[in-house]
């Protein structure tokens, strides 16, 4: 099944969230079928009243957690308290890396934490523009999964999901091109086959960085590409239902 998660970053009051959610919830329940997996990552602190009038045809996600299980962590939620309320959390997101300064230790962490409460973590990776310029991008990608994802063992790397965001291509409003997206996630699951030959085709690959409901069907016409991570395309209800419509173009 194909995901499209909507990452909604640092956006929407209580109110817009609701009525976000009731939207999608009245646009959902109109659809004769749905055939692929949709979340939502609102901001933390509106999980719980999200949660309350969740719809069985999406689900719930966390777009962060912390790399400690409970402590003295002002400021932080830990994977035990959100898994009142969700099954999934983004973890590794490039703008947790750039401007939180999570490195790959701190990114284990979390995707450790994320397992031991039964969380499918949605983890990040991708170079930046230097990085693509140089034409260093491969050996960063693999550099960022072999420190990180690799370390599970392979029951716990089967439960993750990942997730291919060009850090270039964030926010831009230029998604990375057709080319460029296949030969990575075509990359990601050579890496992955190699350490779990054909069961890594369970893995699902996503890809994030300006997706809208323009590039939404090319994008995933490609190989090893599995779903979306949406950022800002995201926040229109109206628009992120166009985008789940093209799923089933």
């Amino acid at each position: 099944m194909t995901y499209i998660i909507a990452n909604w970053k640092m956006n929407k009051t209580a109110r817009e969230a609701v009525k976000f959610i009731d939207a999608l919830t009245d646009y959902l329940n109109n659809k004769k079928s749905i055939s692929h997996h949709i979340l939502i990552a609102p901001s933390t602190i509106h999980l719980p009243i999200l949660s309350k009038s969740l719809s069985k045809s999406f689900n719930l996600a966390a777009q962060n957690i912390a790399f400690k299980d409970a402590g003295a962590y002002t400021g932080e939620v830990s994977a035990k308290m959100l898994s009142e309320y969700v099954q999934y959390s983004i973890v590794g997101h490039s703008e947790r890396r750039c401007y939180f300064n999570e490195d790959h230790q701190i990114l284990y962490q979390k995707l450790v934490m994320c397992l031991q409460h039964n969380i499918t973590p949605i983890f990040c990776i991708g170079e930046n523009k230097n990085d693509r310029d140089a034409n260093n991008y491969l050996t960063i990608i693999r550099q960022q999964l072999n420190e990180t994802l690799m370390l599970l063992d392979d029951d716990d790397l089967l439960k993750t999901i990942v997730a291919y965001e060009p850090v270039w291509a964030i926010g831009s409003g230029n998604a990375a091109s057709l080319d460029q997206i296949s030969e990575l996630h075509t990359y990601i699951r050579s890496i992955l086959f190699q350490r779990l030959g054909e069961k890594s085709n369970d893995i699902p690959i996503l890809y994030g960085g300006s997706c809208n409901s323009s590039n939404t069907q090319s994008i995933l016409t490609q190989n090893n590409v599995d779903g979306l991570l949406v950022g800002g395309a995201s926040l229109d209800v109206v628009h992120f239902q166009k985008m789940i419509d093209m799923l089933d173009v």
